[in-house]
């Protein structure tokens, strides 16, 4: 009895203790009472690895003269800057880079980008009171030569008027690549003409699928369908279920001045004694990208050794960029 009478004590004494170090450590509990942090936010993908010291963002930038690019510095947390608060913000060394270099392997063809493709219009910022975030413009004179260059810009946060900088995100590294202005995530209505290849017809009715637009140039994209695994074929409709058009994917090229599409072609080059070719439609004469919506029109023709030519209807829908 008097053993069960101990342990009942202890238990209490616990509980009691318990429950006070729940009240001593409450703030840490009620988000609203917990410190907000200076850092920069994400506007883009983040892809460095969750073990990485330093964050790194894929940045797509359009390749058009004098682009603008707005990073932002975030007062992150849950409750609103009581005050404006300001930033400042640099280049961070190259050293930051290097080290970022050495634990990512898959970072190895990262460089610095040079210092005359871009700059920074302010260094200082201010997130103002009651706010959570204020956008960080970064120019960028010739953005044709970010293309295929994996160039990085590493920022750092300097200081701050008040507030807590970040441990974490007080350090940015930026992954340019140059994309042209089709560039981006679609839906894609499409509709095929009479074929020969059990390929749904629907008169009235268009079939829907998730696409991306991928800049190969300033001028040329790649249609490639995401429901779909590598070379990422056109999508098709057979018997109501969504299947693929094996070897075939489309590619655009486009005026720059007048957003025209020029030329339609097939990417995969199909050997042996089948080719398969794409040709724009002959018959429609407004095949374009439209600057107002970001929308894409293409009309063409898939013509297939042994078949008869098969007339493809797309309407690529903006969504997002990629």
């Amino acid at each position: 009895m008097m053993k069960l009478y101990k342990n009942i004590t202890a238990f209490c004494v616990l509980s009691i203790c318990f429950t006070s170090c729940l009240k001593d450590d409450s703030n840490l509990l009620d988000p609203a009472k917990t410190e907000n942090v200076i850092e920069f936010a994400n506007t883009a993908n983040l892809t460095s690895p969750t073990t990485s010291k330093y964050p790194l963002l894929s940045v797509n930038i359009v390749m058009e003269p004098n682009t603008v690019y707005n990073a932002a510095v975030s007062y992150s947390g849950a409750n609103n800057a009581p005050e404006d608060i300001t930033v400042e913000v640099g280049v961070a060394d190259a050293s930051v880079l290097a080290f970022y270099k050495s634990q990512v392997a898959a970072a190895s063809s990262y460089t610095m980008i040079p210092s005359n493709l871009f700059s920074l219009p302010v260094t200082k910022v201010v997130i103002p009171k009651g706010s959570r975030k204020v956008d960080l413009p970064i120019n960028f004179p010739s953005p044709d030569q970010l293309y295929g260059k994996n160039y990085v810009l590493p920022l750092v946060i300097k200081s701050a008027s008040s507030g807590i900088i970040s441990g974490n995100f007080n350090t940015m590294l930026y992954l340019l690549s140059g994309v042209n202005r089709f560039d981006g995530v679609y839906t894609l209505k499409y509709r095929f003409g009479a074929n020969d290849r059990n390929y749904d017809l629907a008169t009235t009715t268009w079939y829907y699928s998730d696409v991306q637009l991928v800049t190969t140039s300033a001028t040329t994209t790649v249609l490639r369908n995401l429901n779909a695994g590598s070379p990422y074929p056109h999508v098709a409709t057979a018997a109501g279920l969504p299947t693929t058009i094996a070897n075939l994917v489309p590619q655009f090229i486009f005026d720059l001045a007048t957003n025209k599409i020029t030329t339609i072609s097939n990417t995969i080059a199909v050997t042996g004694t089948q080719t398969k070719t794409a040709v724009s439609n002959p018959a429609v004469t407004d095949n374009r990208f439209d600057p107002a919506t970001k929308n894409v029109y293409a009309s063409f023709i898939l013509k297939e050794t042994g078949r008869a030519d098969m007339i493809i209807n797309d309407t690529l829908i903006y969504k997002t960029p990629r």
